[in-house]
């Protein structure tokens, strides 16, 4: 049976076709082996039937040699994948005339190679599942017929692009067969992993980019910078657009920090807390330059004294008898920083009103 798979392919063409049009499958002309009888006993079409689990009737013995053949064809088709050999036999046998010698030996022949097709799926099955369920995908027949190497280019070609496993089934298929077989078996594995690794460090780097990002919006609003700028920037150029641009006034601690901030972990640690901390003492140094001005105390000074000196400097100066000095005075006896800071921030304006009323 030399020509044996080119029979079989005519012949499975042709009983697709009367399958799908219900026409008679006509025979393929050739020559039936010599030897072929033409009439089998019912122990051999017994024994041919059980191969497919076709239950044998008196009707089924009586029938023509061809028919029961084709019966048999029928019955492997039912079974599917696990009969194919038999079915593409049997109708092989049925359209080349062969039909005693398929029921006598041939069926047993393809019976045969049918199991160790299954038997060699199975293992494949076994090798295999785990890189498929790995990668998302279902094992088919296709896929268990494939050879390894042309398994690890099905492997390649479902891995996301620019993945570990992607080049390394790429490597695989252009390696040796056992290490494709290793690829399948492991290397695959190694290979996902390193993209799982890749992907948890890219997603903590972008988290600790994030953080830095945010960290720059938040204090670029104390210098009112656009937010978009301030997240783009490195913190470096940060630092220095507050200094270099004049996005603080130069007599201020803000700008002060910034301008003498020249290592990474200055810039961070001005971005993280000094520049909130510097825009603080601003706000601070700014509430006593208005105080002391009210007495005309000079602005550097009254941003170098502390807030108790302070109002003991304004009460020195202001004009006996008025009213900011009895309220600087007031507020001096209570010794109460809150205190003092209410003087600043409000009493001294109120007196100062009220002497000039």
């Amino acid at each position: 049976m030399a020509d044996f798979r080119v029979r079989v392919f005519l012949a499975s063409s042709l009983a697709v076709f009367a399958v799908a049009t219900g026409a008679a499958v006509p025979a393929v002309a050739t020559a039936a082996p010599a030897g072929a009888s033409v009439v089998t006993s019912s122990e051999v079409r017994t024994k041919a039937a059980a191969v497919v689990g076709l239950t044998v009737t008196p009707e089924l013995l009586r029938i023509e040699e061809r028919d029961f053949v084709y019966e048999i064809y029928r019955a492997a088709r039912l079974r599917g994948e696990i009969a194919r050999e038999v079915q593409f036999a049997a109708l092989d046998a049925y359209n080349g005339g062969w039909t005693s010698l398929f029921l006598t030996t041939g069926i047993y022949e393809a019976h045969q190679r049918d199991l160790d097709r299954e038997a060699l799926y199975q293992a494949r099955r076994a090798e295999r599942q785990p890189s498929a369920t790995l990668l998302g995908f279902e094992l088919t027949t296709i896929l268990l017929a494939y050879d390894d190497k042309n398994f690890v280019f099905a492997l390649w070609e479902r891995a996301a692009s620019g993945s570990f496993v992607k080049a390394g089934a790429g490597k695989a298929f252009a390696g040796t067969p056992a290490e494709q077989k290793d690829f399948i078996a492991r290397g695959i594995f190694v290979e996902h992993q390193r993209d799982v690794d890749a992907a948890k460090e890219a997603a903590e780097k972008e988290a600790a980019e994030k953080k830095l990002r945010d960290a720059r919006v938040k204090a670029a609003a104390v210098v009112g910078m656009d937010p978009a700028l301030a997240a783009q920037l490195t913190d470096e150029y940060f630092v220095q657009q507050i200094w270099s641009r004049d996005l603080a006034p130069r007599d201020s601690e803000v700008w002060n920090r910034a301008f003498h901030s020249r290592t990474p972990e200055q810039w961070r640690a001005f971005i993280d807390t000094g520049i909130f901390e510097a825009a603080a003492k601003d706000k601070v140094d700014g509430i006593k330059v208005r105080a002391a001005a009210v007495v005309g105390i000079d602005a550097g000074y009254a941003r170098y004294l502390q807030e108790g000196p302070l109002v003991r400097e304004i009460w020195t100066r202001s004009r006996p008898g008025s009213q900011v000095q009895a309220a600087a005075y007031r507020a001096l006896q209570s010794e109460s920083p809150a205190r003092w800071r209410v003087f600043l921030e409000t009493e001294i304006f109120v007196a100062e009103a009220a002497d000039r009323s």
